[in-house]
This record gives C-alpha cells, structure tokens and sequence, in this order.
C-alpha cells in the first residue's frame, strides 16, 4: 500500500497550494489553459503514489523538496492531458511522461512543456519573425509622429434600438484612462482621458475634472448609455441587452489610440483618432485580399457551449468576427513567416505557440483597465460580458508590454528554464517559499492526439501511475473555449468528441464513457499500477463518477479532499468548490472489499472552514465511493 493510499497529508498539501497561489513556473506560462491542476497537488500526489504507506512525515516533506528525479524509472500516463500539469510534474521527478487528448492546441503545447525549444533558438527565430512582420504589415500601426508608437486602439458599438430604430453609442463611462499615481499603473501626458459620444473626438483633462464640455454638451465623465447590463436608448429611453442589440455585429468608432514614447522609457499618451487611423484597417483588408496562401479560419463558425450560447448570442458567429481586420492579418502573416521559414520542429512549435498565446490579446473581446493602462486579455469566449470599450492592440509595439508579440517570445523562451519560485513544508509543516532547480526535460514523442479510450502505442512502456484529471460532468467543456486558438493552427479539430453528457440518460452516457477512459488507462497500468483522478461536483456528476468506476471495474482505495482553486477566495460564489476530490483506485481483482479509512468528518476538522458547495461535494464523493472501497491486497 502506498502513501497516497493511506496517510496522504492532504491538509498540509492544500496549504501548499495556497502558498503557491501567485508563484509564477515559466512551464506553465506560454500559453493559456483552463483548468490546469495545482503543481503543489499533482507532484504531492505522484510522489505519495511511489512510497510506502508507513513513510513519515519528515520523509514526505524531505521528498517533496528534493530535486533528485525520485520516479526514474516510473512511468507516468495521463490520457486527459490538457495544460499538462501532470506530464510536466512526472517529468521532473524524472518519471517517463506518456499522455494523450484529443485537443490538438494541448498536446502541442505539452509537447512544448516536455520538450522546450532552447532559448536562445526562440529568441533568434523570434526576431526573424518580428523583422519580417514590421516590414510586410507595420504600415497598418503607423502614427503621426514618428516619436510615438501606437499600442492600443478604443473603439465603441454604435448600436440600433430594437424599438425605435435610433442608432447610438454604447458606453459605461466617458472615460478611456486615469494617471492615478497608483503602483503599477502607467505614466501619462494627460491625467485624465475621455470622449465626446456626439463628434467621438478625445479630450485631455486634469485629475480634478468631473465633467467634459463638447459639441454643445456638458456630460459628467460618469455618463453613461450602458448601465447594469442593458442599454437605455437616448432616444425612446427603452432598455435593451447584448443579445437585442446584436453588440457583437455592430459597427465600432474608434475614438483614441494609446501610444508609447520612442525616447521617453513607458511614458504614454492617449491621442484623438485621425484620418490616417481609420485607413490602416483598410490597409489590412486589403493585405488580406490579395494574399496567397492557406486557407483563413474567417469563415469557420463558432461552436457553442451547452447553456450558454455566447457569444454567437451577441452576434459573433465566425472566428473572422471576433478580430479586426488588422489581427487577422498579423495572424495570418505569421503564421505564413513560420509555414516557409524552414525552422527545426521544436522552434517551430515554440513559435506557433507564440503566436498562438497572443489571440487571447488580439481579438474583439478585450477590454481596457482604465486606472492601469493595461489591456485585459480573453480569457474565453463565455466566461465575461461583452466589453463596452474595445481595445485592439500593437501587437508588433516594442516596448507596451501585455499582449505583444515580443512579451510572448520572452515567455516561450524561458519555458526552458528549470528554475521555479515555489513553497515546500518546513518543520512545523508551514509552506515556506523557496527556488527550485529541476533538470531539463527531454521527452520527445510522449504525448499524442488521441481519445482517451485509445491505447497507448504498442512500443511505450507500460505504466506504474494514471494520474488525470477528466473533464467534469458540469463544467466548462474546454473544446469550446480552445477553438479560438486551434482555427489558426495548422491542426484545427478535435480527434473525437469531448467527453459531455449526452441523451437521454446523460448520467449513464458520460459515466460510460468515463469508465471507458479508465477502463482503458488501467489495462496499460503493470499489476501493481494505481488510477487516481481529481474530481468535483454536484450529485448527478458523482453518481456518473460511480457508473465510471463500475464501468472500468475499479475499486475505491483512497479519497482526499484537496485545495484545487484558491484562487476563488473571497470572490467565491456560493455555489463554487474550492476543493477537488482525489480519487485513488485499483482494479477489483487487486483489492478486497473494505469500509472507507476516512470520513467527511475528518476532513472538515483538518481542514478548518469550508463553503457549503464544498461540503456537499464532501457528501457525494463519500455516498458513491463507499459502497466501492477495497483494500489493496498485500504485495
């Protein structure tokens, strides 16, 4: 029996990954993902999973802040890889990584984690590829003073009333930024800036300023046509939201471009739009227009998710629509440069990540943190409201930071890096921050395309741990959000259909499908291999956890409740978990039947405070694990 099947410290572990909250790991880093398993949980687990059950405490804590490849030897599997925690954590204890998905952007972007491109190749290639792109497409940013560089465009909607027919701006203030003085806020020429929603034109006003006097009007800069969700017609007064409006559609106004100071360091500015503004992006659709080349994404639809229909309900209904026609175009060149640059394939997949990473910066659904200067990047195309004010982004600018490509070539680039900032346990089990050096990961070929009931290859090497974390039943289904990226990749479709519930019997579908997952992950284990997964949810999630286990014929050996997302806080919903579930498990004829070794009541005493979401994800994973436990039978 193993540690992580008897005596995990899952207390101490979930202050582990509270400590590792903010701690930044250059792996993880280059390219967004959605759910991605603490680090602090995964190598905890994975460690617990090779030692004894009768280790000590001291052993564990010593283990776990070692930089020794502790599991060489060991293989790892993980057939749900998605941002790659798992590999990467195997392989830095020096465990043999092998995973699959079915997602193309994830295995490229694991592919990169477990072989990163050497730094100075990204960073050389990188410059190539900025070269090229400032001469074929920089006239599209160019400014009127050639002291200055443009970095951010703001646009607005100018949207029709679905009652009266007026056409107006949507707005939720006149103000476009602040110099506040705060730390981490950028440094401007004006201390306030604002617009006219009559002529469009932007105006510089002092800190004091309260309102803006144009084209006859005297506003508060606290004016606004959008308020709590809905637009108020200045003309029939009739409130109306996204989905009526049809927001996404509608024609933008640009009304100021931020520029960055050539010879003033991070000085900016927030500038009235000109003429020459506005022809830039016909610059573009025409570069688009005569280019020669693979076929654009700009026509491929956008594919909901189940209950939540954005943004195709505000009106978005292609990938085309969701850049402008400058993004597309600095997209579409690059990823042309990389298509005949003739790169080796690990600089070649470090690039398209790259370029990859910055469609979260250069799309049509950012918006602008007025008092920070700072562009807030997608996270997914559901997870937020559609920003009123738009920004469109420099992505060639050299020196605004946030969003640009050459920010993301500084992070794909020291991917390779195997030095992280994160905690281990002291003495008195408190988290104390600390840097680790890991050795450089080299594990070409480890992780494939492929559904997670496909076996693994007949040459790789059976293995001793699955550890995975599976899509939820009622959760984010993470194909919906990815697309966005894959669209301007090479490989755009999935390689089977996401595991959802499905028909009639959604419970019985997904848990089938789940128990097929593992069924499949246990027949690649060696005799003696454990499963083990992290799992969260309401009642309907965990009775298909249950069809899954019976389905793969596993049984229960061990249950931990873990912190999984910390980061929720104070912010956290009533009806969000904080704590996922680690559910440790052998093949029947491998354990005999047992009562459970652990109770919800133990853990809420361990653990101190939990919501009420958390303890009713308690309660289910017990209800459906209990009548499955087993004993692993002596070695």
């Amino acid at each position: 029996m193993t540690l992580l099947e008897q005596g995990f410290p899952f207390d101490a572990v979930s202050r582990l990954v509270a400590a590792d909250r903010r701690s930044r790991d250059a792996a993880y880093q280059v390219h967004r993902w959605w759910a991605r398993r603490p680090p602090a949980l995964v190598r905890a687990a994975l460690i617990a999973a090779r030692i004894p059950a009768d280790t000590t405490v001291a052993a564990f804590r010593a283990a776990y802040g070692s930089t020794a490849p502790l599991l060489t030897g060991t293989t790892v599997l993980d057939p749900f890889a998605g941002g790659g925690t798992t590999l990467v954590e195997a392989a830095r204890l020096g465990a043999i990584p092998v995973g699959r998905d079915i997602d193309p952007l994830a295995v490229l972007l694991v592919g990169h984690q477990l072989e990163p491109a050497r730094a100075e190749a990204v960073q050389a290639s990188g410059e190539r590829l900025l070269a090229h792109l400032r001469v074929s497409l920089g006239d599209q940013w160019e400014s009127t003073d050639a002291d200055w560089a443009p970095l951010h465009y703001f646009t607005i909607p100018v949207v029709m009333c679905s009652e009266c027919d007026h056409a107006g701006p949507l707005y939720r203030s006149l103000v476009i930024g602040r110099s506040t003085g705060a730390a981490g806020g950028v440094v401007r020429d004006a201390e306030v800036s604002a617009f006219c929603p009559d002529c469009y034109t932007t105006h510089s006003l002092k800190a004091t300023a309260k309102t803006l006097t144009c084209c006859g009007h005297r506003r508060p800069l606290h004016a606004a046509t959008y308020i709590k969700g809905r637009y108020r017609c200045p003309g029939c007064k009739a409130p109306s939201d996204h989905e009526r409006l049809q927001t996404g559609a509608a024609p933008r106004v640009l009304v100021g471009v931020e520029e960055t100071s050539v010879n003033r360091g991070t000085r900016r500015r927030i500038r009235p739009a000109t003429d020459e503004d506005l022809h830039h992006e016909h610059r573009a659709a025409a570069w688009l227009a005569a280019r020669a080349g693979r076929p654009l994404p700009l026509d491929r639809p956008i594919v909901t998710a189940p209950g939540d229909n954005r943004p195709v309900s505000h009106g978005i209904t292609t990938i085309g629509m969701l850049h402008t026609a400058r993004q597309a175009a600095y997209l579409a060149a690059a990823h042309d440069w990389i298509d005949d640059a003739g790169l080796d394939d690990g600089t070649e997949r470090a690039l398209r990540i790259t370029v990859s990473s910055t469609v979260s910066s250069n799309n049509r659904l950012c918006g602008y943190a007025t008092d920070y200067g700072r562009l807030a990047p997608l996270f997914s195309i559901r997870a937020f409201a559609l920003p009123a004010l738009t920004v469109e982004l420099n992505p060639l600018n050299p020196s605004g930071g946030r969003g640009t490509l050459a920010a993301a070539l500084l992070r794909t680039a020291k991917a390779a890096d195997g030095t992280v900032r994160r905690h281990v346990l002291d003495s008195k089990n408190r988290p104390i921050a600390v840097s680790l050096g890991f050795p450089a990961r080299n594990h070409p070929g480890a992780v494939a395309t492929a559904d997670s009931t496909s076996a693994t290859r007949p040459d790789a090497p059976q293995a001793d741990i699955c550890l995975t974390d599976p899509p939820y039943y009622d959760f984010i289904p993470y194909d919906a959000l990815s697309q966005v990226y894959r669209a301007w990749l090479p490989e755009q479709d999935l390689d089977a259909a996401p595991l959802l519930p499905a028909g009639d019997d959604p419970v019985a579908d997904f848990g089938s499908r789940l128990g097929a997952a593992l069924s499949t992950a246990a027949g690649s284990l060696k005799r003696d291999g454990l499963v083990a997964f992290t799992y969260k949810g309401g009642g309907d999630a965990w009775d298909a956890v249950g069809v899954a286990l019976d389905e793969a014929k596993l049984r229960v050996t061990a249950l931990w409740p873990v912190l999984a997302d910390p980061h929720m806080g104070h912010h956290s919903h009533p009806g969000n978990c904080e704590y996922d579930l680690l559910i440790v498990a052998r093949a029947v004829e491998q354990a005999t039947p047992a009562e459970p070794t652990t109770s919800t009541v133990e853990w809420k005493h361990r653990l101190g405070d939990v919501s009420p979401a958390d303890e009713k994800n308690f309660d289910h994973a017990m209800r459906i694990a209990g009548p499955r436990w087993g004993s692993p039978l002596a070695r």
